[in-house]
């Protein structure tokens, strides 16, 4: 990937959230082909999935995007420590549907609020990522960008969420941001995955797929602003 102009660092939120829109929403599917050739393996889609009798569970997250100092950043979550396997991992803020939620916006938000303390419904959301396929946890995520006029005043929730992790763009952005790390699949199974790493955090994953993804979307937005 190539380094941009971030002159448009100093755009607000909403004319963000404008040109994401029309980079989805004209050359979505092929961020999403760019995303699956640079990783290694590529996952069952969610209808591959449903066709292998895989019982899915359905999920919405809500990546945040926002200025600090001048520059825009993402804000991800790091996962407690718990029984199950996202375990102490870095992800993005959200978490299941449930059946009072009137869409996958709405898990998202709900969700957001419930770990990070933030309330969205002011912001300006944005949809068009790519549904993904998480196989350990049979999760389809349903991704949305929210973008903000400033870093919020983050009220976690410490059951859920170990620390909150800032990451600028530029760190998504450089041609070796995303490389190979030895990740510890289990207890004794390691695998060489693409991933990120910021502050001695390594991002990989759904994470890192999503965020890849992002990442192709915000450097065409930037371009057409």
């Amino acid at each position: 990937m190539e380094k941009p102009d971030f002159c448009f660092m100093q755009l607000p939120a909403h004319n963000v959230a404008m040109s994401l829109r029309k980079a989805f929403s004209t050359r979505g599917e092929i961020y999403s082909r760019q995303t699956d050739e640079r990783m290694p393996f590529k996952r069952p889609t969610p209808e591959a999935a449903k066709e292998q009798g895989i019982k899915l569970r359905h999920a919405a997250v809500a990546l945040p995007v926002f200025p600090v100092h001048g520059k825009w950043h993402v804000g991800l979550m790091k996962r407690t420590e718990y029984p199950g396997v996202h375990s102490g991992q870095i992800s993005i803020p959200g978490g299941e549907v449930e059946p009072d939620d009137t869409d996958r916006m709405d898990t998202a938000m709900r969700e957001f609020e419930e770990e990070m303390g933030v309330d969205l419904r002011q912001s300006s959301l944005v949809e068009g990522l790519s549904e993904r396929f998480i196989p350990p946890s049979r999760f389809v995520v349903t991704a949305f960008v929210a973008c903000l006029d400033h870093e919020p005043r983050w009220h976690v929730d410490s059951k859920e969420v170990a620390a909150v992790l800032t990451v600028p763009m530029e760190a998504l952005l450089t041609d070796d941001a995303l490389r190979p790390h030895p990740i510890e699949l289990k207890p004794g199974v390691t695998a060489s995955l693409p991933a990120y790493e910021w502050e001695g955090e390594i991002i990989w994953g759904a994470t890192a797929i999503i965020l890849t993804e992002f990442a192709f979307a915000w450097i065409d937005a930037m371009k057409g602003r």
